[in-house]
């Protein structure tokens, strides 16, 4: 593909300019930390105005592949894995894989919420709560344990929440119906202990992973908190640094 700009293409001139600009950083025209030519320059090599040229720039600022210094210019940024993303896949595999993951409800109850428990749901502390314990098979083989804190709503059975994998797969699964709008996800390295231990046929002290979760209504109030506990190999975190084709 040529780095010119086709003036009679439908796709805007600024659009055309962010790929070709694009397209020379993942080519190590421009390299990491390296600096990019002004806009002045810019704009007398392709023919085109300040204002075109400042709104690819703008582009690839939000994409985050670039930065402007003040009173230095704008630079290609760094590759960083503070600003990386983790590839969740793995468990969402997990939470859609219907035909063979089966789920066994250990407990389901009433309880009173315990200090944290009472934090996490903005709830008073000793106020009720629905408590369900189980854990996921696949192959009838224990790949997570699971353990879950749901606000007593008399619109919401509890037979539902047996039923399903649990509110934190509503929004892996985009259940429009869910009551599922928003949730927080917080991976935590720890080893099981002697129940998580039995219950993924695992010895104790095992490392392991786990995801904890709190979920938000469409109120923007927290109805569901706990985590899922996974056995050693089913969960992989992967994180894509640097530029990669978009194709």
């Amino acid at each position: 593909m040529l780095d010119r700009i086709n003036k009679e293409s439908f796709e805007p001139a600024y659009a055309q300019l962010a790929a070709i600009l694009r397209r020379q950083i993942a080519g190590g025209v421009y390299p990491p930390g390296g600096k990019i030519p002004s806009e002045s320059s810019i704009s007398r090599q392709y023919g085109l105005s300040i204002m075109t040229v400042r709104q690819a720039i703008g582009v690839l600022t939000e994409q985050g592949l670039i930065e402007r210094i003040q009173g230095s210019g704008t630079f290609v940024k760094p590759f960083s894995l503070a600003g990386s993303r983790f590839d969740l896949d793995c468990i969402k595999e997990i939470f859609q894989d219907s035909e063979q993951i089966r789920v066994k409800v250990l407990r389901i109850s009433l309880v009173r919420t315990d200090e944290k428990t009472a934090r996490k749901l903005g709830l008073p502390v000793g106020g009720r709560v629905i408590l369900i314990r189980r854990v996921l098979l696949r192959d009838n083989v224990p790949v997570m344990s699971h353990e879950g804190h749901i606000r007593c709503d008399p619109d919401r059975p509890v037979v539902e929440a047996e039923l399903s994998i649990g509110p934190l797969s509503d929004l892996f699964n985009g259940h429009g119906g869910g009551l599922a709008k928003k949730g927080e996800l917080t991976v935590i390295p720890t080893v099981l202990d002697g129940e998580e231990a039995r219950l993924l046929n695992q010895p104790a002290g095992t490392p392991v992973i786990r995801l904890e979760y709190l979920v938000y209504d469409f109120h923007n109030t927290p109805f569901g908190w706990g985590w899922f506990t996974a056995a050693p190999g089913i969960l992989t975190l992967k994180a894509k640094l640097g530029l990669w084709d978009e194709s």
